[in-house]
């Protein structure tokens, strides 16, 4: 648990998915993938769950 579990990926459509490396699927929050996002808000939400996962909090995100 000291790696970041989450990175980033940008679409070819230019859009921003949060990415699980564990699962390399899309992370998700409420049921709904974590993908068309603009880069900032991505890296936001990435960072948020990458904090929370190295702290080993389950994050309200996910």
């Amino acid at each position: 648990m000291n790696e970041p579990r989450y990175t980033l990926r940008q679409e070819k459509n230019g859009t921003w998915t949060v990415l699980d490396v564990v699962t390399r699927l899309p992370a998700a929050s409420d049921g709904r993938d974590l993908t068309g996002l603009d880069h900032e808000d991505a890296k936001d939400i990435m960072d948020t769950l990458n904090r929370d996962y190295l702290a080993g909090r389950k994050s309200p995100l996910v």
